[in-house]
């Protein structure tokens, strides 16, 4: 019976060294790739607080530290749980300073603001150009549900999608939806699908939806001055911009922009059409 239960407490120790290298692998596996001696996440921390060795430590990784970004710098608690957002506990102390103040001082909640680690991790991605294209369901998903995102965050969020992508579509249905809301996002939603994939139904369609909802923000838009030179869009502009000219209701300012920009974009493509020469 003791040789029994010896040999029961060996395999029991046996089996809790096992499960504990086990642990070990799996948590080193979790860290990511060496470089330099140090794990993958631990470059990640660093870079995203701004260390600029850490920083051309993740660049010279390169995808690999891909998903430690998303992970690190695009995931928060405050996505599925807006309570837990910066502003919420913020709000929650300053009306319960006593209360407020004991938590945060012994851990129980955090103050911390994920938007600075979102737009430190989207540069961080930007930098690694298409090998981050990974990282774009993250993105999307920073854009749809982080409560303490604003304009200025959500804009930059939406550039950086084509810079990942290169002409990966996986944006484009986001992309879609984003530009068909009909809110102040939607004709960079629009210019950043045509970005990534070329289609000129999205913008024009969001341009022409623009026009009837705020004719003066479009016509004063960086969106339609970046593609000035884009035949393919100017094709259905110019009818556009000339429609908009007759309008009695545009402000000075984009009364007078619009006869140029008809004038510019119509020289461009006869310039166009003209060095290409005759067609057969």
């Amino acid at each position: 019976m003791k040789r029994k239960r010896r040999i029961g407490i060996v395999l029991l120790l046996l089996l809790l060294v096992l499960a504990a290298i086990g642990v070990g692998l799996h948590q080193r596996e979790d860290r990511g790739p060496l470089y330099q001696g140090r794990p993958t996440a631990d470059w990640v921390t660093l870079a995203l607080k701004g260390d600029s060795n850490a920083v051309a430590a993740v660049e010279a990784i390169g995808a690999a530290a891909v998903p430690f970004l998303a992970r690190m710098g695009l995931h928060d608690r405050c996505h599925t749980h807006p309570s837990l957002s910066y502003s919420s506990i913020d709000s929650f102390c300053d009306n319960h300073p006593w209360i407020g103040g004991l938590a945060v001082r012994i851990g129980v909640i955090q103050l911390e603001n994920c938007v600075s680690k979102h737009e430190m991790a989207g540069w961080l991605l930007s930098l690694m150009r298409t090998n981050a294209a990974a990282a774009i369901p993250d993105v999307i998903d920073c854009l749809e549900h982080c409560p303490s995102a604003h304009y200025v965050n959500a804009l930059d969020f939406l550039e950086l999608l084509p810079d990942i992508s290169g002409t990966n579509t996986a944006a484009i249905p986001y992309l879609t939806y984003r530009a068909r809301l009909d809110d102040s996002l939607s004709l960079r939603a629009a210019a950043m699908a045509f970005y990534i994939d070329g289609e000129t139904n999205l913008f024009v369609e969001t341009c022409q939806s623009l026009a009837k909802r705020a004719p003066d923000e479009l016509v004063g838009s960086q969106e339609l001055f970046w593609f000035r030179d884009v035949d393919e869009l100017n094709v259905h502009l110019v009818p556009l911009l000339k429609e908009l000219g007759a309008y009695s209701w545009l402000d000075a300012s984009a009364e007078e922009c619009v006869p140029e920009e008809v004038t510019v974009r119509t020289n461009k493509a006869t310039a166009t059409e003209e060095a290409a020469g005759p067609r057969d």
